[in-house]
C-alpha cells in the first residue's frame, strides 16, 4: 500500500552514514549527584519511539521542502549504557570526534547535561575555534563533585577551564582584555538564563571569565529570543567559527515541558523553542548539538513530541539552508 504520510521514521538508517546522525546518552547518574530527580537516562529510548510517527518529511508550510532531497538522517545508537558515568563520558567523546572527523553532524540526545563537555571536547579537539551557545535555565558551572566527580550542573564550568578554549595565555587574556572581546574567535553564550536559578557565584564566576563570556537572561528576551538568537549566529559565522548548540529544555516552560529533571515554572514557549532549532539548522557553522534533561518518568507524551520536533525543526532548518544554498 502506499503511504501517502511519509514520517521521519520511515527514513532514519541505523549506522553512521548520515549527514545528520543522532547519538543516545542513557545517563542521568550526573543528574543523580546534582541531587535532581532522576529519569533521562530512558530519555534516549522514549525519544526514538515518539520519533517514528513526527513529520511529515514533506513539508507544505516551507514550500514542499523535502528533506529526504537534501539530508541522509541516520541513528549512530547509544553509547554503551552499562559504563560508569566518567567511561560514559569518555566513550561519547570518542563518538562525537569521530563523527564530526567525518564531517557528520551530531545530534545528541540525553539523559543529564553533563553530556554536553564531552561533546564540545570533542569539537574542540576538531576545530581552531568555537561558539558555544548554552541555552538552559541554569548556568551549569558549578564545581565538581568529592573526587573531581562531574555532575549535571558542572559541564560548563569544566569549558571554562579547559585551556584550549582561549586562544592566549591568561597574562595576556587580562593585559589585553579589551582587544579579546573585539578579536578573539572564542565566545560561550548562556541564553535564556533565569536569575532565580543562577548563584550569584555562578554568576561572578562567569563575570570572572569576561569578556569571553556572556550571560543573555530570559527576562531581557523572553518576547523575542530569536533576534539576539541570530546575532550570536551571525557573529560567529562572520569570524568563522564552528557552534555548538547545547539546549537543555527546562529552559522551556513546564506547561508546555513538564518531563524535566528541573522544570520551570516560566520560561521559552514550545515554538520559540523549535524556531531556536530551525534557525540552528539552517547554519553551516553549526557542527554540534544536543539536548538535555529530557526525563520521560515523569511526563512522556508531551514533552517527548516537543523534543523530536526540536530535531524536526533542525533538519528543516538544514535542509532549507541546502536548497537555498542551490538556487
Amino acid at each position: 500500500m502506499l503511504n501517502d504520510d511519509i514520517r521521519l521514521g520511515d527514513i532514519i538508517v541505523e549506522d553512521d552514514s548520515g549527514d545528520i546522525v543522532l547519538i543516545g546518552f542513557p545517563y542521568d547518574e550526573g543528574v543523580r549527584r546534582n541531587n535532581g530527580r532522576i529519569g533521562a537516562k530512558f530519555g534516549p529510548k522514549s525519544f526514538r519511539e515518539l520519533l517514528k510517527r513526527t513529520g511529515t518529511v514533506v513539508n507544505a508550510e516551507y514550500d514542499d521542502l523535502d528533506i529526504r532531497k537534501y539530508l541522509k538522517i541516520s541513528d549512530g545508537g547509544n553509547i554503551n549504557e552499562n559504563l560508569s558515568l566518567e567511561d560514559a563520558h569518555q566513550e561519547l567523546e570518542k563518538r562525537i570526534h569521530q563523527l564530526i572527523l567525518n564531517n557528520k553532524i551530531p545530534f545528541v540526545i540525553g539523559g543529564g547535561n553533563d553530556q554536553s563537555y564531552p561533546n564540545v571536547s570533542a569539537l574542540l579537539n576538531n576545530s581552531k575555534s568555537i561558539y558555544v551557545i548554552n541555552i538552559d535555565a541554569h548556568l551549569d558551572v558549578r564545581p565538581l563533585k568529592e573526587n573531581n566527580q562531574s555532575h549535571s550542573g558542572s559541564p560548563f564550568r569544566l569549558l571554562c577551564e579547559d585551556q584550549r578554549f582561549y586562544q592566549n595565555s591568561q597574562s595576556i587574556f587580562y593585559l589585553f582584555s579589551f582587544f579579546i572581546s573585539l578579536f578573539s574567535l572564542d565566545r560561550f553564550i548562556e541564553f535564556a538564563s533565569q536569575g532565580s536559578q543562577c548563584s550569584i557565584e555562578h554568576v561572578n564566576y562567569l563575570r570572572s571569565k569576561s569578556p569571553l563570556t556572556k550571560i543573555i537572561w530570559y527576562q531581557t528576551i523572553r518576547d523575542d529570543p530569536l533576534t539576539p538568537f541570530r546575532e550570536i549566529i551571525k557573529s560567529a559565522e562572520e569570524q568563522k567559527s564552528d557552534i555548538f548548540i547545547s539546549f537543555d529544555i527546562d529552559s522551556i516552560i513546564s506547561s508546555s515541558c513538564p518531563g524535566v529533571s528541573a522544570p520551570a515554572t516560566i520560561g521559552l514557549t514550545s515554538q520559540q523553542a523549535c524556531d531556536i532549532a530551525f534557525y540552528s539548522g539552517q547554519s553551516f557553522h553549526v557542527k554540534l548539538m544536543d539536548v538535555s534533561e529530557y526525563n520521560p518518568l515523569i511526563e512522556e507524551y508531551r514533552t517527548g513530541k516537543l523534543v523530536t520536533l526540536i530535531f524536526y525543526h533542525f533538519l528543516l532548518g538544514r535542509a532549507k539552508a541546502i536548497r537555498d544554498s542551490m538556487q
